[in-house]
């Protein structure tokens, strides 16, 4: 692609790219910001050096993706609620040095997200990006064509749960419930095939027993670690990078404790995902949230009437018989034993008074 108005500096044949000629305060034309969208859908994260953005230049940068975002997680620059402050000066993990991309539990990730280094430890803090297409691509066809019919559940309060935080757990259920995406995606804009599960919001595959699925998200996340894949960025002050959060991952390298590390960051456009061979895959979880209802009323208002039963069709139990709680495909990979035993839970709890246990668990 040609550039008139900057210069593209690619780091490595997959992801990455180093944009100059350019300064990033004094943008007069649009089509300064229309030639960075197109060298960041070519390569996936560019970054700017010596780029000491003022708040309205890097809100400006952001609102040239589209719709700025507010973010629940971290405090913001005063007056610019739209830029946030993500910084580290202890010696625990700031939960970000794994491999992930942003806010996949939302039904619309963002699809751009802008991050200006404003204070940097005197070495380490590298941040690492990696082309989920191209993680793709590399799949044998029979592993691409598996994850092609696969859903994955993104749930921001379990993720939080298993990095310890289980007050901020309580706090975020209401407002952010599960949602299921498709395993591959088709890219927002140039249509690419993308993986689209991570090892931070990835709970579980919908449509897998779990210890296969368990067994095949650790697999993936295994995978996108290679090398091949990826690009490193070794920050300065005042460097901004800008990715592409639908065709990448991420991990914050943290090897700096005890120094300080603060950056801003923007997020913006938030995107419906989608995979076009199948247009309804992306759909809430359908499930309800620790704290909003008690669990047995949950379970209560989703029991069908039991359907009638079919002249010469074996007996069911009542666990069977339409209650909706149990996945036929799933139950069709169980062992015989295996079941049983789950008929035999079912068929207990079909067996209690629902709507009693309710009412006095509400009375509680």
């Amino acid at each position: 692609m040609n550039f008139r108005h900057i210069e593209v500096a690619r780091m490595t044949p997959t992801i990455g790219a180093v944009i100059s000629g350019v300064d990033l305060n004094a943008v007069k034309s649009p089509a300064v910001y229309e030639e960075i969208r197109n060298a960041l859908w070519e390569n996936k994260v560019i970054f700017f050096r010596k780029q000491p953005l003022t708040p309205q230049a890097h809100a400006a940068l952001g609102r040239a993706f589209g719709e700025m975002e507010k973010h629940e997680f971290f405090p913001h620059v005063e007056g610019h609620p739209e830029i946030q402050t993500i910084a580290n000066t202890g010696n625990k993990s700031p939960d970000t040095d794994r491999w992930h991309a942003d806010c996949t539990f939302r039904e619309k990730p963002n699809a751009v997200s802008i991050l200006r280094a404003v204070e940097i430890p005197p070495s380490g803090g590298d941040t690492l990006w990696a082309c989920m297409n191209t993680a793709y691509e590399a799949l044998d066809g029979p592993m691409k064509k598996m994850l092609l019919e696969l859903d994955a559940e993104h749930d921001i309060s379990y993720a939080f749960r298993r990095m310890g935080y289980t007050g901020e757990a309580r706090q975020l259920d209401a407002g952010n419930p599960p949602y299921i995406h498709p395993a591959v995606i088709n890219h927002p804009v140039t249509g690419k095939l993308c993986l689209f599960v991570n090892s931070i919001w990835t709970k579980r595959f919908t449509n897998l027993v779990d210890r296969y699925g368990e067994n095949l998200l650790r697999l993936l996340n295994e995978w996108i670690m290679k090398p091949d894949f990826q690009v490193r960025f070794r920050w300065e002050q005042d460097s901004v990078a800008i990715w592409d959060n639908m065709a990448t991952q991420h991990y914050a390298v943290f090897d700096y404790a005890g120094q300080a590390r603060r950056m801003h960051r923007v997020t913006c456009e938030p995107t419906k995902v989608r995979l076009d061979a199948r247009p309804e895959a992306s759909r809430p979880a359908p499930i309800e949230h620790f704290g909003e209802r008690p669990t047995m009323m949950m379970m209560d208002a989703r029991l069908p009437a039991p359907k009638p039963a079919v002249r010469g069709e074996a007996p069911r139990s009542q666990a069977q018989r339409g209650s909706g709680m149990l996945d036929d495909t799933r139950m069709q990979l169980l062992s015989e034993p295996e079941r049983r035993a789950v008929i035999a839970v079912f068929d207990a709890i079909s067996s209690l008074d629902l709507g009693d246990i309710a009412r006095r668990s509400a009375n509680v």
